[in-house]
C-alpha cells in the first residue's frame, strides 16, 4: 500500500513538473470595429504565466496567404519553442487581407491589428504594454504585413521579422492564382495608385525621416524559393535599408517557400529576440 502511494505521488509530481515546461495555448476572440466582425486569435502564454505576476514581451506572429490564426500552431513547432522563452505570442487571423485597410473601407485589417487587437491583448493579458515589449513578425503575406507595420508604426514596435516576405506583388502578377489576383486588386488597386504607395514598403521606407527610430529588422528568405520575385525583392529592400542606414540583419539560406523553412526561421527568430539588446543590437 505504501509503495503504491509513493509511486502515485511520484507520478503526480512528475506530471506537475512536466506541465510547468509546456506553454499554455488559448483560443480567444474579440469584436473588431475595423473589420466589423468577431475575430479569433491564438494566445500562447509562457509556461509560468499562471504562477507569477510578471509582465511579458508580446510577439504578434502573422500567417501567410490562405492561412488563418491556427497555422503557426499546426504547421510549426511554435508551442514547443515557446516553452523555452518568456514571451506571450499572439497569432491573429488576417484572412487574405494583406493586413491592409481595403479600398472600400469595409474591411480594415490594418486597423484591426493596430487599433483593435493590440489594445485588447494588452488589456486582457499581462503584457509589458510598451514599444520595448512589442514585436511583430510573419511569413510571406505576413512578412509583408510585419515590415509594413514596422515602417508605418515605428513607435509601436522594437523588433520586426519577415520570413519570405511578399514585399512587392503587382496586381496581375499571379494569373495562375485567381484568389491572390482578386485580393491584390481589391486591397491595393492599381500599381502606384495612392492606395498602393501608402502600403508599399519601398515607398514607406523612402518617407521615413528618422531611421534611428525604426524597429530592428530581421529579414530572411530561402534562396531556393520557387517564387523568384520573393528573393529578388527582399534583396532590393535590403539594399535600400543599407543605403538608409537602417539597423537590420539579412539571412538568405537554403530553403523554399515552405513550412520546413519557416519553422527553422521561427526558431532562429525567437532565439534572436530573446538575446536582443536595444542598446547593443
Amino acid at each position: 500500500m505504501r509503495r503504491t502511494t509513493l509511486l502515485l505521488a511520484i507520478l503526480l509530481y512528475s506530471k506537475a513538473l512536466f506541465a510547468q515546461d509546456v506553454a499554455t495555448v488559448v483560443e480567444d476572440s474579440l469584436y473588431s470595429p475595423g473589420v466589423r466582425s468577431q475575430m479569433k486569435f491564438m494566445a500562447i502564454l509562457p509556461k509560468n504565466y499562471y504562477h507569477t505576476h510578471e509582465r511579458y514581451t508580446t510577439i504578434y506572429l502573422l500567417h501567410g496567404f490562405s492561412g488563418n490564426h491556427t497555422d503557426w500552431i499546426k504547421y510549426s513547432g511554435l508551442v514547443k519553442y515557446a516553452a523555452e522563452y518568456d514571451f506571450i505570442i499572439i497569432t491573429p487571423d488576417g484572412k487574405n487581407s494583406w493586413y491592409t485597410n481595403s479600398l472600400d473601407k469595409k474591411k480594415n485589417y490594418e486597423d484591426y491589428i493596430i487599433n483593435d487587437l493590440i489594445p485588447h491583448v494588452e488589456k486582457k493579458y499581462r503584457t509589458l504594454g510598451t514599444r520595448h515589449g512589442r514585436v511583430v513578425a510573419g511569413l510571406s503575406m505576413g512578412g509583408y504585413g510585419a515590415l509594413k507595420f514596422a515602417l508605418k508604426y515605428p513607435a509601436r514596435f522594437i523588433f520586426a521579422g519577415s520570413f519570405s516576405g511578399a514585399l512587392y506583388v503587382p496586381v496581375g502578377s499571379r494569373p495562375d492564382n485567381k484568389d491572390i489576383s482578386e485580393t491584390l486588386k481589391a486591397t491595393f488597386g492599381q500599381e502606384k495608385s495612392e492606395q498602393w504607395t501608402k502600403n508599399d514598403p519601398f515607398d514607406l521606407l523612402d518617407s521615413v525621416k528618422t531611421v534611428s527610430a525604426l524597429p530592428y529588422l530581421y529579414i530572411s528568405t530561402g534562396k531556393d524559393d520557387a517564387l523568384a520575385r520573393i528573393v529578388e525583392n527582399n534583396r532590393k529592400l535590403v539594399e535600400k535599408l543599407q543605403s538608409r542606414g537602417v539597423l537590420y540583419e539579412y539571412h538568405e539560406t537554403s530553403g523554399g517557400h515552405t513550412w520546413m523553412y519557416w519553422d527553422k526561421e521561427l526558431r532562429n527568430f525567437l532565439r534572436r529576440v530573446s538575446m536582443f539588446d536595444p542598446l547593443n543590437p
